[in-house]
């Protein structure tokens, strides 16, 4: 009986320490991070000659949300969409005896030829510049930089143009309250793509920020505007056969300008 009890002593012991060593392990356990999900509206658009432009909803999710209301305000969601990458040229005119003529330019590689920023608050308030700048969040943190070397000065002058000039055709935007949370974890927002927006592969970042920092890995997914109908066939014709995509041109000109003579001449 004494060894009996003697064993269920310290059975009892053995099972004290191992549910508390069990309760403290799950105490220590962190809480799991947050992590986005999300998505577009439409992964595809159609663009033919009747083209107008086009919305797209951004939404998503935030797993293991620690908000408990929408207006909480724990997080930042921002949305960047920026697509397809093209070479330009900005040119600096100057007036030379009276004429305006090309006094300058600087080309520069794989500017985006589309480019929208939506956020829960103003980017700048979001983060701090060395994080937008590291993600390229906003348009003071978008890398434009000249193929050839040029002064910080005159290199400014010349991307702040190209700045401007997307900007007054629609295709560079930023818009602070461009998301916003419709539940503790669910956010939402949309982005308007004008009839000028350049044909080919978008990407689409949403990122998410808490008290400063980003917090968790970006989610990325791709939009596509894609030509459809005759306008697709013309360019597919024109860009896999130049040679005769020029031949047929100059001949339809010639019988069009044949046709218009034949039909308004006078006898």
């Amino acid at each position: 009986m004494e060894r009996s009890a003697k064993a269920i002593a310290v059975l009892a012991l053995t099972l004290c320490f191992w549910h508390g060593t069990a309760a403290a392990q799950t105490a220590a356990a962190p809480a799991p991070r947050e992590t986005i999900e999300a998505d577009v509206s439409t992964r595809e658009v159609p663009v033919g000659g009747n083209f107008s432009g086009t919305r797209v909803i951004v939404f998503g999710t935030i797993e293991n949300s620690k908000q408990t209301t929408a207006d909480e305000g724990l997080y930042d969601i921002a949305v960047v969409i920026a697509g397809p990458r093209e070479e330009l040229t900005a040119r600096r005119k100057a007036n030379v005896a009276g004429l305006w003529i090309n006094a300058s330019s600087f080309n520069f590689k794989n500017v985006p030829g589309y480019y929208t920023v939506l956020s829960t608050r103003p980017i700048k308030d979001i983060a701090p510049k060395p994080v937008l700048w590291q993600l390229g969040i906003g348009f003071d943190n978008l890398r434009i930089v000249p193929e050839m070397t040029a002064g910080a000065k005159e290199a400014g002058e010349f991307r702040d143009a190209i700045l401007r000039v997307k900007t007054q055709q629609g295709l560079y935007r930023e818009v602070p309250e461009g998301v916003a949370f419709i539940g503790r974890s669910l956010f939402r927002g949309s982005v308007d793509l004008p009839a000028n927006a350049p044909v080919g592969e978008f990407n689409a970042w949403v990122y998410l920020f808490r008290k400063g920092e980003l917090a968790g890995s970006p989610y990325k997914t791709k939009l596509d505007l894609k030509r459809q109908g005759f306008e697709r066939a013309v360019y597919y014709f024109a860009y896999v056969h130049p040679l005769w995509y020029g031949i047929v041109s100059v001949a339809i000109a010639l019988l069009a300008g044949f046709l218009a003579t034949m039909l308004f001449r006078r006898d």
